[in-house]
């Protein structure tokens, strides 16, 4: 059985060019960048790797990154490697003061189980910004050690941006899933986990996964500017 981690810090992964990645992103045109209403913040995808979501080509980076750049070259030959293969990439977009609604980043079925969810700080504060509900329904601050770490999607979480500086950070979720090769490259890390909230709220959960609703992952649910 998987163990239940609700944070870890990557600390034998080493990213290069964190800096360069960041103005990169930054200078990403206008139009790749998506307000997600369930999150509460602006996304904007680096790599596509389902085919239902239409940001771009499947399995293809950004076409606005040259071939080379350092967000690829940082992804392609870094992360890549260590999370054992690909996954949808996107980068969430806070300036100063800006919060993400609580929420999971998982099926509501899934809660209470490990969703592995990759995450790199690129840019801003990273300290007593992202915390998750404990079983009180109290927030639970992580303090990060490191700017590449991994969180449990499942556990309720969410973040206000108290830095002075706009935070970017990278994601990466489905349809990676833990393999050989990132548990080789975790199994020795040290993690917290938090025990889950006694109440799952309804609005924590994507309403995606709602069947009344009966919304997808199309372009136009997904993807709606302001």
């Amino acid at each position: 059985m998987d163990r239940i981690i609700t944070y870890m810090d990557l600390k034998n992964l080493n990213i290069p060019d964190k800096d360069i990645v960041a103005q990169e992103i930054l200078s990403l045109p206008e139009e790749d960048w998506y307000w997600i209403k369930f999150h509460g913040a602006w996304m904007c995808s680096l790599y596509n790797a389902r085919p239902d979501v239409g940001w771009f080509e499947q399995y293809s980076f950004n076409p606005n990154l040259p071939k080379e750049s350092a967000s690829v070259v940082a992804l392609r030959d870094y992360v890549f490697p260590y999370i054992g293969g690909v996954g949808n990439v996107t980068v969430i977009k806070t300036k100063p003061g800006e919060m993400l609604n609580d929420h999971v980043d998982s099926a509501p079925e899934e809660v209470g189980g490990m969703q592995h969810k990759f995450r790199w700080v690129v840019k801003g504060k990273k300290e007593s910004t992202l915390y998750f509900f404990d079983e009180n329904g109290n927030k639970h601050y992580y303090e990060p050690q490191t700017d590449a770490y991994v969180i449990n999607g499942s556990h309720p979480h969410g973040m206000t941006n108290t830095g002075n500086d706009i935070k970017l950070t990278v994601c990466i979720g489905s349809p990676w899933q833990p393999n050989k090769e990132y548990y080789r490259n975790i199994e020795s890390l040290e993690y917290t986990s938090i025990p889950f909230p006694k109440e799952i709220k309804k609005e924590w959960n994507d309403p995606r996964f709602d069947n009344e609703n009966k919304i997808g992952l199309g372009v136009t649910e997904f993807k709606q500017k302001l």
